[in-house]
């Protein structure tokens, strides 16, 4: 089955008076299958927003090929732009309408038949704000009426950039819900670009990790945490001061083991296994009085990927890391949201 998006190459670079040129992205390789919750991560400045502005037909990119369903976008964009809802960025509403008569007036431009507004307010858990003005809305109430726009066209391809802005608890557990509900139970493929990290590794089926406007690593969110797990162990003794003495005895037992000070703890990688350190410690006479294991989770394999620097045009490996990109600039999107 061949994917529902598809970038490859992909190039943009920002002109500016007086200071370097800003590669955005330096050919970026991206590939979403179908019916998946695919997360897009990176670090500020990685090129995210600009790739989904790319996608979406709202600037144009210097070289690589983008398809959508096939089509090759933007050429072939207004042959696909009814299968696609999307949220990039800061939403724009007239605050002074209801957000049940902004999602009204939406629809009929589209249309949309006026019974979808019911449903996707119900969906995103607006029902019973509908009726207040948008003016009144908590950032987060914004968010959900931006996402309740994307949906109005039952698109089979939904973007959303940050859709758990502004949402409390609740309000992540149920975006979270829905959008899994949608991928998995009415095959629509989403696309999140989030900061939100453990949010992803719940939501997300798959993911690709960008960071300088080019790919990183990308596959199933469960494998990638498992091929970066290197569980660590926590070491504590009775006595911190034997801290170092441990260090030592650890690091030349068996060279491959990695043994660094935290504060009143020891902090062990490459160890065969939780035993070993035990009885390597114990036979030097020093012995343990708490032992802890402490597997990656999406965070830290993310700070491991994004944290230093790659020579420009180095192909990068899973577990390499890129240097962190100058902040891009914030772009406001408008008319995306019909």
């Amino acid at each position: 089955m061949p994917p529902i998006i598809e970038i490859s190459g992909l190039r943009k670079t920002y002109r500016r008076s007086f200071r370097q040129p800003h590669h955005a992205l330096d050919g970026l390789d991206l590939e979403v299958a179908e019916g998946q919750v695919h997360g897009f991560l990176g670090p500020n400045g990685s090129g995210k927003t600009t790739t989904l502005r790319a996608l979406l037909g709202l600037i144009r990119v210097d070289g690589g090929t983008m398809r959508i369903f096939g089509e090759e976008v933007p050429q072939r964009l207004p042959q696909v732009v009814s299968r696609i809802g999307a949220v990039v960025e800061s939403p724009q509403f007239f605050k002074h309408f209801s957000g049940r008569l902004t999602l009204q007036l939406l629809a009929e431009s589209a249309g949309v038949d006026k019974n979808r507004v019911e449903e996707v307010l119900e969906q995103v858990g607006l029902r019973d704000a509908a009726k207040a003005s948008v003016k009144g809305y908590s950032l987060g109430m914004r968010q959900r009426l931006a996402v309740a726009q994307a949906l109005l066209k039952q698109p089979q391809l939904l973007i959303l950039d940050e859709p758990a802005n502004g949402l409390d608890p609740a309000g992540i557990h149920h975006m979270r819900e829905l959008l899994q509900w949608l991928a998995h139970s009415q095959g629509v493929t989403v696309v999140v670009s989030s900061h939100l990290l453990s949010e992803v590794q719940v939501l997300c089926d798959s993911m690709t990790i960008v960071s300088r406007g080019r790919r990183i690593v990308d596959g199933n969110v469960a494998e990638i945490i498992a091929g970066h797990s290197g569980a660590s162990l926590n070491v504590r003794l009775p006595d911190a001061a034997s801290l170092p003495e441990a260090v030592e005895v650890l690091t030349a037992s068996e060279p491959e083991v990695k043994a660094v000070i935290a504060r009143d703890k020891l902090v062990v990688s490459g160890a065969p296994e939780p035993a070993w350190v035990t009885q390597t410690l114990a036979e030097a006479g020093l012995y343990l009085s708490e032992l802890t294991t402490e597997t990656k989770n999406l965070e830290s394999v993310f700070l491991e990927l994004t944290g230093t620097a790659a020579t420009p045009g180095e192909t990068v490996q899973i577990g390499q890391s890129v240097e962190v990109a100058p902040v891009e600039a914030e772009l406001q999107v408008e008319g995306v949201q019909q």
